[in-house]
């Protein structure tokens, strides 16, 4: 069941005009106390001798404790890193269920609406400057899978002919007609996790989707791959956030790779253009997790 408390906070900042449709500013990120010295002028060399100055300074329970849990760790690495292949392997989708993801964000505390997942005002707008605007058409028909309460969807709406917003929470679709009810060039859908039939054939310009396919298993993704490849026209073009190192621990980011991305690109006809983690002037903006990509890809006009 949704919160409550969070839906009246995000219905309050709903635009009441299209113009205002505009997402939240992010906060500063806050300043990190920079590394003080040890004072050690030399550590123990190797495994014994650091296991030894350790049990000097702590007692044989506690170096028990910590080798147990440093062996663990790395078995818990080992195993969770074959969990993940298996999912790629057979199709399998680990943590991130439909129902699962379909559950997590209805009852999502929207009352920031997605801002706490920018490091800063700075690099949210190069976001938009470096990455998002070059890619898109002029005068595109956009959809934008996975909205939540409309993060990305305030800098598509004003630059787009149409913009289609597609995600598998009904509480996120419900906040984004809130807040764009005075945009009429936006349209919304409540989907499957898979597929998009609300979206016509060949009717689309632009895809966009950031954060949201960090949480879609490889098998989801395939299906929805498909999709874009059934609702893009020739010469559309995609950009797409999603991990690229194969996922995490407990299965939180999904177990996809950049390589099975292009892989699936490559299955239905559509061709990836670049794989990316950084941008902006020197490649100073990154993505925060180091494991994660962008891809921007294309569909090829009929030759």
């Amino acid at each position: 069941m949704e919160m409550a408390g969070s839906r009246e906070n995000a219905r309050e900042s709903a635009s009441t005009t299209c113009s205002q449709a505009r997402p939240v500013e992010a906060a500063r990120p806050g300043e990190v106390a920079s590394p003080v010295e040890s004072g050690h002028e030399s550590l123990p060399a190797g495994v014994l001798g650091k296991t030894r100055d350790r049990l000097r300074a702590n007692d044989a329970t506690w170096l028990a404790y910590h080798l147990l849990h440093r062996a663990t760790a790395r078995a818990g690495r080992f195993f969770d890193a074959r969990a993940r292949a298996r999912e790629r392997a057979k199709d399998l989708p680990g943590v991130n269920t439909r129902d699962y993801n379909r559950r997590l964000w209805t009852d999502y505390d929207w009352s920031r609406s997605g801002e706490e997942w920018t490091p800063s005002a700075e690099w949210r707008q190069s976001l938009v400057d470096d990455v998002l605007v070059p890619a898109l058409p002029q005068d595109a028909d956009a959809l934008e899978i996975g909205p939540g309460a409309g993060r990305w969807s305030g800098e598509l709406q004003p630059r787009v002919r149409s913009l289609v917003l597609a995600d598998i929470s009904p509480a996120a679709i419900d906040l984004c007609r809130e807040r764009f009810a005075a945009c009429d060039n936006v349209s919304f859908a409540v989907n499957d996790g898979q597929h998009l039939p609300a979206v016509p054939r060949e009717s689309v310009d632009f895809v966009w989707a950031f954060d949201v396919f960090l949480h879609i298993a490889p098998l989801d993704q395939r299906a929805y791959v498909s999709e874009l490849a059934r609702v893009m026209r020739p010469g559309a073009v995609g950009v797409i956030h999603h991990p690229g190192d194969g996922g995490s621990a407990e299965g939180w980011r999904s177990a996809m790779t950049g390589e099975l991305f292009a892989e699936l690109l490559h299955d239905n006809g559509l061709l990836p253009v670049r794989q990316f983690r950084s941008w902006g002037p020197g490649g100073r903006f990154e993505l925060a997790n180091p494991g994660d990509v962008i891809t921007e890809f294309v569909k090829p006009r009929a030759m």
